[in-house]
């Protein structure tokens, strides 16, 4: 019992120096950087909310977006429909109880954050040891894009759905499992890849011989179990249901991608074929400015994201890595590396496979925090200041 509150307290005054060490790291960023928001309604949805800037700009991007679903709804503009609802809709629950809806979203993504770290700790523990635990959630909370979790961004909510999903498989509560599903899938599309990652963590807990005849038996044994896994679909098929009967469009937020810009097309585009364009970018792209910045910084994110997964297939479980591909692949499909610093940080066996890497060489470990956490340092500034990260 002791352990475990010792435990509790130690990542609370983690997240808490991540927490207001990024926040001082925003407040200072002026004495960098002027302050040159490359997003729409600024002034519209953050400066009205009466808080200083560097506090404001942690909705920055996608940030108004949500912001706008929860003031306007999904007729507020275009776009916004791209942007799945359960994120929104728990900053509108906050909104009933007098919380300003900036304010909310910022104590969702943080509050998620904990909930996740500390789910992260008992899993990882379990499966490997509490040295990696530790120091898997210290590579994550360093990495170059994770100040996102900490943002009007639904990248900490999302990851305590997966984890929790993962967590409550392995206690074999398949009733939560389709819960923590749904959830996922009302959060974020990739959250889809948790269905057949969580069949075959079913099935690996059923039997090891993969053969007709057992999976038959697997089937007829365990059809209340998989089916509850398939409802966990239902958070995007609703999604799926509202958007059809209000815009005739079941999949209006994949039509909407191609608006964003940034490379994005409806038609699908094969991860080569992006990693050609994007090298060629890098060899013809003038002038070398920020933007630049971000170029080399997607492609060099999504080439780490790729061979870390790869890497990994042998050290990491099969369902781990199965949903983490998928999450990796489909943003790639729309012909763009853009966002993959942030979307990688979904893709949790990263961290796990590069815990146990560094933790046998404390000199790379070293090197690699150090370096994540000046890069950290940099895209904080950047994105505080209204320059294009992630």
């Amino acid at each position: 019992y002791n352990l475990h509150i010792l435990i509790c307290f130690n990542l609370l005054i983690i997240l808490l120096i991540w927490r207001v060490s990024l926040f001082i790291i925003g407040a200072l960023a002026d004495r960098f950087l002027p302050y040159s928001p490359s997003f729409p309604y600024a002034d519209a949805y953050l400066a009205i909310s009466n808080f200083p800037r560097w506090f404001y700009s942690w909705g920055n991007f996608d940030g108004v977006h949500y912001l706008t679903i929860v003031i306007k709804s999904y007729f507020g503009i275009g776009l916004i429909q791209a942007f799945f609802p359960l994120y929104p809709i728990l900053i509108t629950l906050l909104t009933w109880i007098k919380f300003q809806p900036l304010l909310g979203a910022l104590l969702i993504s943080n509050l998620a954050l904990a909930g996740f770290a500390g789910t992260w700790l008992v899993l990882i523990k379990k499966e490997f040891n509490q040295k990696i635990a530790w120091l898997s959630l210290i590579i994550l909370l360093l990495f170059p894009s994770a100040f996102f979790m900490g943002a009007i961004y639904n990248e900490s909510l999302f990851l305590l759905f997966v984890i929790q999903t993962f967590y409550w498989s392995k206690q074999k509560n398949w009733w939560l499992v389709a819960l923590f599903t749904a959830l996922a899938t009302s959060t974020r599309l990739v959250g889809i890849f948790l269905v057949p990652a969580l069949l075959l963590e079913n099935w690996s807990i059923y039997s090891a011989t993969l053969s007709v005849k057992n999976i038959r038996l697997w089937i007829r044994k365990e059809y209340i179990n998989l089916s509850l896994i398939i409802s966990g679909s239902l958070g995007l098929l609703l999604y799926m249901g509202y958007l059809q009967l209000v815009f005739k469009d079941a999949l209006y937020f994949l039509h909407v991608q191609a608006e964003f810009g940034a490379g994005r097309q409806e038609s699908l585009i094969l991860w080569p074929q992006v990693a050609w364009r994007y090298l060629k970018i890098i060899v013809t792209y003038q002038p070398h400015n920020w933007k630049y910045f971000s170029i080399i910084q997607e492609l060099a994110v999504s080439l780490f994201g790729l061979g870390g997964l790869i890497l990994a297939i042998k050290k990491i479980r099969g369902s781990y890595l199965l949903f983490a591909f998928g999450a990796y692949f489909l943003p790639t499909l729309t012909g763009t590396f853009s966002s993959m610093p942030r979307y990688i940080l979904v893709c949790f066996p990263l961290w796990i496979w590069l815990a146990l890497i560094l933790e046998k060489h404390r000199c790379w470990q070293i090197a690699w925090l150090l370096t994540s956490s000046f890069l950290l340092i940099l895209n904080t500034i950047l994105f505080i200041q209204g320059y294009w990260v992630s």
